[in-house]
C-alpha cells in the first residue's frame, strides 16, 4: 500500500476559493471545505492516507472584520480538526508600506498585514517527513514557488519517496516551476471541492453531541 501525507497552504487555498468573477465568486460556498476528504481525491487509488496537516494563521483579533473572519476561521478548523486533519499555525505581521503620490511628491505610509511562517512551515515539515522516510508519497497543495528549495531537499533525502503538487483551483499555471521541481502534478477541479464540502452542519464531538454550522457567508 501506498502511504500518503498531504501538506495544505492554507491561504493558497483561501485565496483561490475567494477568486472574483465579475459579481460572481464561483467558489466560495466551498470554503466550507473537509481538508480530509479533499486529501482523498489526490491521494491515488488503493493508497493510504496517513495524515493531513493544514498551515494556517489567524488575523490579528482588533477590528471587527477580523473578529468576524477569526470566528469563521475558527469554526472550519473544528470541523476539520473532527476528521483528523492536524493544524499548524503561522501569524500575521504588520508592516509599513511606502508609496508616492502624484503629483502632490507626498510620500503616504500604510500599515499591511503580512501572513508569516506558512512557507517555513509546510518546508520544515516535508523535510522532516522526508528525512524519516515517513511517506511514499507527500501531496503539496499550493501554488508556492517558495518551496522549490524544500522539494529538491526532500527529494535528495528520501529519493524512492514521490512528490505531487496539486495547485488550488484556476491556479495551475501559477505553479508550473513547482510542479517541475516536484515532477508530478494534478489539477484541482470542481468536482474535487463538491465532494469534499462539508454538510452544514458538522459533528466535533461525539461524546456531547456538540456540532459547528456552515458560516452563513459560505452558504
Amino acid at each position: 500500500m501506498t502511504s500518503v501525507v498531504t501538506l495544505i497552504d492554507g491561504f493558497n487555498m483561501y485565496h483561490a476559493l475567494d477568486i472574483e468573477r465579475g459579481s460572481l465568486t464561483p467558489y466560495r460556498r466551498f470554503k466550507w471545505i473537509n481538508y480530509w476528504k479533499l486529501a482523498e481525491c489526490f491521494a491515488g487509488s488503493g493508497a493510504i492516507l496517513e495524515r493531513v496537516i493544514l498551515f494556517t494563521a489567524y488575523l490579528p483579533d482588533v477590528e471587527p472584520w477580523q473578529k468576524e473572519k477569526n470566528a469563521r476561521h475558527a469554526t472550519l478548523i473544528a470541523a476539520n480538526k473532527a476528521q483528523g486533519v492536524e493544524v499548524v499555525l503561522g501569524r500575521f505581521l504588520e508592516r509599513r508600506v511606502e508609496f508616492d503620490v502624484r503629483p502632490s511628491k507626498l510620500r503616504l505610509s500604510i500599515p499591511r498585514l503580512e501572513e508569516k511562517r506558512t512557507d517555513v512551515n509546510i518546508a520544515l515539515a516535508l523535510a522532516g517527513l522526508a528525512y524519516d522516510r515517513a511517506y511514499d508519497r507527500a501531496v503539496l497543495v499550493t501554488a508556492d514557488s517558495d518551496l522549490i528549495p524544500a522539494i529538491d531537499e526532500a527529494r535528495k533525502r528520501h529519493p524512492a519517496g514521490e512528490i505531487l503538487v496539486v495547485p488550488p483551483i484556476e491556479r495551475p499555471g501559477m505553479a508550473r516551476a513547482l510542479a517541475n521541481a516536484a515532477g508530478q502534478q494534478k489539477t484541482m477541479r470542481t468536482q474535487h471541492l463538491q465532494s469534499s464540502r462539508f454538510p452544514d452542519r458538522v459533528p466535533v464531538d461525539p461524546n456531547s453531541g456538540h456540532t459547528v454550522a456552515c458560516p452563513p457567508e459560505w452558504k
